[in-house]
């Protein structure tokens, strides 16, 4: 499956060992005969071979994880049938015959493909190609990351990046095969240093990672774009840095784009090693402004800013109290009623921001009940698609509360996010909750929290959970006086700090200048639209109504505002905006997108927030 490239690494693959039964045999696997082009099962046989006793400073080890890698493609060919697959692994020591490697302790090295291990301690062999050695404390870290972060290929991308490459703060650095164990680490250090990083992996899945989480500064799909393009687009005075995991047309074309005097660190060559593979697609597909005006062009995701959380809220609701910010909700009342709220925002059928409020409960409920995803979605989400079903909660423990939902949030996001899950998965999203059990002093009850509870009625949860706030901080909800509760869903919680983040920091507006906002009648649009009016700038909106276009222009003082259903986008640009966009931010992607990106300024700034117009597609954005 790796050799396919159906997998994403986060760090590199891993097979979780479950025999925890001392064996008198080992299970291995052997080479049955030489890979020919794409390895296949039948090439590879499980074999059982029978351990000898311990010896003086011999070990017996028990696999808890192996680590399979592409290379291993590579290596296999050099010997013959019936050699065990090579490999390292990080086992446990159940039995031991020296005093420095004592039983229960972990190890990792070159073990290959089998369950269990002799291993003589002494013998120089065991590190030939890596250190073997007891694995140090990890702490709450798992195990496997000896294999990948905290181990052969973190160190491959830590020392074959930086003495090799030696990096230098603003410099321009691709990475090719970047999604897998050693790439997405080099991305990583040369963002940690101050660099430009580009991309280049084999999947749209795995594009939308590096950017989304890895902060990338850009990537592509290999397969899908024409490489040169590409780094036209991306590096138009060149690459200083290239770490190459891949040889082969990646690597020429890259070459050909280098800076004089620049780096290269040649760890790999992919492209080789299935060697009966084709060679990789290079249809073109590139955006002509984006490359001749030198647009900043940069996604994001909102968490970027989380460790500043409360100072977005404090500005937006300093701005509602002085009259200068404000907001709409489209509510409904009912938890039984969220599925419709949903699909009704997933039509444009509100305004501003959709919430879901709670009905008074006359009784506690020992079950809550919540939606789980009942199928997967096709297209336009269907009501049957999603389920409701109860649970019991459990008695709390120390550190938890028990908290009751006031408020839910809908938002088009939701609609992209589920694929990424299977059936059974609960829905994804924000609520305002009542505190109404706690076993917390700092979590009083009547207080109320916000948080990534999902669509559910009741919930608990340890406050000591780091977890919780994977995403965005799960929070006390401040004091907002007399304004709605439902707001800390809205403008003074995550659509509010992804518009005051995500315009001001990433487009850096100024004084003036022409503002763009798709998708503006949203929670984010109307949101950023008014920064961009407070600070002085000319506002043009696209929605998707008469209505939503009359709210924007007669409440939010937008400048100018568009029906993109019934307007010429091209057209209205350049009768609002004839001499052109300083600053656009993209909630919707597609053709309204493509034909505001040509009417952009020299040195124009987008921030892309959202890609509506593909959420409901077949495919969605993942």
């Amino acid at each position: 499956s790796l050799l396919k490239k159906k997998k994403v690494g986060i760090d590199h693959v891993t097979l979780l060992s479950t025999n925890k039964l001392k064996m008198v045999k080992a299970k291995k696997y052997v080479l049955a005969k030489q890979f020919d082009g794409e390895p296949k099962e039948s090439d590879i046989q499980l074999v059982e071979e029978e351990l000898p006793p311990l010896k003086d400073n011999e070990i017996l080890c028990e696999a808890v994880y192996w680590s399979v890698d592409p290379y291993m493609r590579f290596y296999m060919p050099k010997h013959t049938a019936g050699t065990p697959m090579f490999g390292e692994q990080v086992a446990k020591i159940i039995e031991s015959h020296h005093s420095d490697f004592p039983v229960g302790k972990y190890v990792v090295g070159n073990f290959g493909w089998r369950t269990h291990t002799v291993a003589n301690v002494t013998d120089p062999s065991l590190s030939r190609f890596y250190p073997f050695q007891v694995l140090p404390d990890f702490g709450k870290l798992p195990l496997s990351l000896a294999l990948g972060t905290l181990g052969m290929p973190g160190n491959s991308a830590y020392f074959g990046f930086l003495d090799l490459c030696q990096p230098k703060k603003g410099e321009v650095v691709v990475v090719s095969g970047a999604a897998g164990a050693v790439g997405n680490h080099v991305g990583q250090i040369a963002h940690i240093l101050g660099c430009k990083v580009i991309g280049f992996a084999g999947s749209d899945e795995k594009v939308k990672w590096l950017t989304d989480e890895l902060k990338f500064d850009k990537a592509y799909n290999y397969k899908k774009i024409k490489i040169s393009d590409a780094l036209r687009e991306a590096a138009p005075d060149g690459v200083d840095c290239y770490f190459d995991n891949v040889g082969g047309k990646i690597s020429s074309t890259v070459i050909n784009h280098m800076r004089d005097f620049g780096r290269i660190s040649v760890c790999g060559a992919i492209s080789a090693y299935n060697v009966k593979e084709g060679e990789v697609d290079t249809a073109p597909v590139v955006q002509p402004a984006v490359v001749m005006k030198q647009l900043k062009m940069e996604g994001f995701i909102n968490s970027r800013w989380k460790q500043r959380w409360q100072e977005g809220i404090k500005q937006n609701l300093k701005w509602i109290e002085e009259g200068k910010l404000k907001w709409r909700e489209t509510v409904t009342e009912g938890f039984e009623n969220m599925p419709k709220a949903f699909f009704g925002m997933l039509k444009g059928e509100n305004i501003g921001k959709a919430v879901i409020k709670a009905k008074s409960y006359i009784d506690k409920m020992v079950k809550t009940k919540k939606y789980v995803l009942r199928k997967q979605f096709d297209g336009l989400p269907k009501v049957s698609d999603i389920q409701l079903v109860e649970e019991e909660l459990p008695p709390l423990k120390k550190d938890e509360i028990l908290c009751e939902a006031a408020y839910w949030t809908v938002d088009p996001y939701m609609r992209a996010y589920m694929s990424r899950y299977p059936v059974g998965t609960p829905m994804f999203g924000e609520q305002v909750a009542k505190i109404i059990e706690s076993h917390h002093p700092s979590y009083p009850v009547g207080r109320y929290v916000v948080g990534f509870l999902g669509w559910r009625t009741h919930s608990i949860i340890n406050v000591t959970d780091s977890s919780n706030s994977s995403f965005l901080p799960f929070h006390l909800v401040p004091d907002i006086g007399n304004l709605p509760l439902s707001l800390a869903l809205g403008v003074l919680g995550m659509p509010g700090n992804t518009a005051y983040f995500g315009f001001k920091e990433i487009c850096q507006p100024k004084k003036g200048e022409v503002v763009v906002v798709s998708g503006a009648a949203g929670a984010v649009g109307s949101h950023v639209g008014q920064i961009a009016h407070i600070l002085g700038c000319k506002v043009i909106g696209f929605a998707g109504s008469d209505e939503k276009v009359k709210w924007l222009t007669d409440e939010l003082k937008f400048d100018k505002a568009y029906n993109y259903k019934t307007v010429n986008i091209n057209n209205a640009l350049k009768e609002a905006a004839p001499d052109g966009v300083h600053c656009y931010f993209d909630n919707v992607g597609g053709t309204m997108s493509s034909t505001v990106l040509d009417h952009m300024c020299d040195f124009g700034r987008i921030s892309v927030c959202g890609s509506i117009s593909a959420y409901n597609t077949k495919t969605g954005m993942f």
